[in-house]
């Protein structure tokens, strides 16, 4: 097996990986979804409910999806173009490549 062929199932195999992980990624909860908190013999502080709100509105209902969207679509990408690709030559990696970053955008730090 050539080391295009051999890349391509790394490519089919790690994007299986990642739509895994985009699976595992949308069942993460924060807050009270969590589970059950400790509370005061007062009843629970309302910082406490505060931060528990805030919790939830910006990582459950916005950063977990994202994540698990994010991953899912790349995964997908991933299995796609290896298929894509299989029965092609080491001659079309290049076009591969650009395939793939066409699809998935920019990937770059934030600062």
């Amino acid at each position: 097996m050539g080391s295009f062929s051999a890349d391509l199932d790394q490519l089919d195999q790690l994007g299986g990986v990642l739509k895994n992980l985009a699976e595992e990624a949308g069942g993460l909860r924060t807050g009270p979804a969590a589970g059950p908190f400790l509370s005061t013999p007062g009843g629970m502080m309302s910082s406490v409910l505060e931060a528990s709100s805030i919790s939830g509105d910006l990582i459950d209902r916005a950063l977990v999806p994202a994540i698990k969207e994010r991953l899912g679509e790349t995964g997908e990408i991933m299995v796609n173009t290896a298929q894509e690709y299989r029965n092609q030559d080491e001659s079309n990696a290049e076009k591969l490549a650009t395939a793939y970053t066409n699809a998935t955008g920019a990937w770059s730090e934030q600062s």
